[in-house]
């Protein structure tokens, strides 16, 4: 799916609403215990899933070879990523039978009762849920129960450009954040007058993955609390801070317009425009494809030397299949749920998308042996120290005014006191 998770969430909040009388508990089936298969009645399911292109014909490649090996469950997809639609069918009482959807709104549409708990079905087939990357299952799963499965997630690591760093006397790239700030320094090309011609990393960099190698926290569960003022999470604000201003925000927003897009031969990193960059497992796959010359490298996430312990550092965020609350068919379902998120097909999925498995089994799998980048980016999935953005009912909420404090902040306009209680002040309410 586009990995563009934040821009429309809050569009869902309204859509909730009518979700009120719902619950988010049992559902009838009028196949019994047994399932589908004891009938033997042909059953068929919609499958509405975000990705698109390539992607779907990647999805629509396993959904052929399930529905060979299944002639009495047919499932038949539907590329659908207006994810408003999801919830407007879920609440017209007409739901596609599976869905995909992205982790962050896993815990909100369940706890709302758009999502059905999956746990005893989970518990009747035996499904080994610590196979699973802890950080990327705790996406789907609240207060005991779980509302979907990861299917693929995304980590992010440090990218950088071989050449310009030997041209700058580094042998390889910075391993530690003190290393970091001397790399970007030494890396960015300013002009007279400030005029950016390179730089060494762009400065707004992801706060949730930075606030993990400080040990930050967003949410005291205990507690009840948001903590968007916590040590780690300024320190990684001040991080980011810090490096803006040795710029200032004219001279990078006259730097940044002059940039060319994400997705071709222009992209700031490929072009040479950035030194280094901090992006997810996909990009290699975008390098084979507009920069295929382009000589890089992939770290890990610098630490904080002060915390050797918290190495590896890293935001774990994910795609996930899940099944809509009032289904015709909830056993059927499951049945295909559970067979596509088994390792073997994960694996041949998220391979051909160049997307990371959620399940440890998966990830020696020799479908991964030539995407880009996977060597590396395989090994980071079993740090320890990765995490996700805590799952809560307001977690849309609570990201998208961060990043509006963050960006004010960096800006300025405000200081990093007052925006980050202005988070506090706006998203503790929701807490209850």
């Amino acid at each position: 799916m586009k990995r563009k998770p934040l821009m429309w969430c809050l569009a869902f909040i309204l859509a909730f609403s009518m979700l009120a009388g719902c619950s988010g508990g049992d559902t009838s089936s009028e196949e019994g215990a047994s399932g589908n298969s004891s009938s033997k009645e042909k059953v068929e399911l919609s499958f509405w899933y975000g990705w698109t292109g390539p992607e779907a014909a990647a999805l629509e490649k396993l959904i052929a070879k399930w529905n060979s090996a299944n002639p009495d469950i047919q499932v038949k997809g539907l590329s659908q990523s207006d994810y408003q639609k999801q919830l407007t069918a879920i609440t017209g009482g007409n739901p596609p039978d599976i869905a995909s959807q992205f982790g962050q709104n896993v815990v909100p549409w369940g706890l709302r009762g758009a999502m059905m708990p999956l746990d005893d079905y989970i518990i009747k087939d035996g499904v080994d849920m610590k196979d699973f990357v802890p950080a990327a299952i705790s996406t789907s799963q609240h207060d005991g129960n779980t509302y979907a499965i990861p299917i693929a997630m995304h980590v992010t690591m440090l990218f950088y450009n071989k050449d310009i760093l030997k041209e700058a006397g580094f042998s390889g790239p910075p391993e530690t954040i003190s290393q970091l700030k001397e790399y970007i320094k030494a890396l960015s090309i300013v002009e007279n007058g400030g005029r950016l011609q390179r730089l060494g990393l762009w400065p707004g960099m992801d706060t949730y993955t930075f606030a993990n190698a400080y040990n930050g926290s967003f949410y005291d569960e205990a507690a009840k609390q948001v903590t968007p003022d916590n040590a780690g999470v300024k320190a990684a604000l001040e991080l980011s801070k810090g490096i803006w201003d040795q710029y200032g925000s004219a001279n990078l927003d006259r730097f940044s317009s002059g940039l060319g897009q994400y997705m071709s031969a222009q992209n700031p990193f490929f072009s040479g425009k950035y030194a280094m960059t901090i992006d997810g497992e996909w990009l290699p796959t975008f390098i084979k494809q507009f920069a295929p010359n382009l000589n890089y490298g992939i770290a890990p996430i610098p630490y904080d030397e002060n915390h050797p312990d918290l190495k590896n550092p890293g935001n774990v965020t994910t795609s996930v299949f899940y099944i809509p609350k009032g289904v015709k068919h909830p056993e059927a379902s499951w049945k295909f749920l559970k067979w596509m998120t088994e390792p073997q097909q994960m694996a041949e999925f998220t391979a051909a998308i160049g997307n990371l498995p959620t399940k440890l089994s998966a990830l020696k799998n020799p479908a991964y042996n030539d995407v880009p980048g996977f060597k590396e980016f395989l090994e980071y999935s079993t740090s320890q120290n990765l995490r996700s953005f805590p799952a809560t009912s307001f977690a849309n909420e609570y990201i998208a005014e961060f990043a509006v404090q963050v960006d004010a902040i960096l800006r300025g306009t405000v200081s990093m006191e007052e925006g980050l209680k202005k988070v506090k002040d706006k998203i503790q309410p929701l807490v209850k």
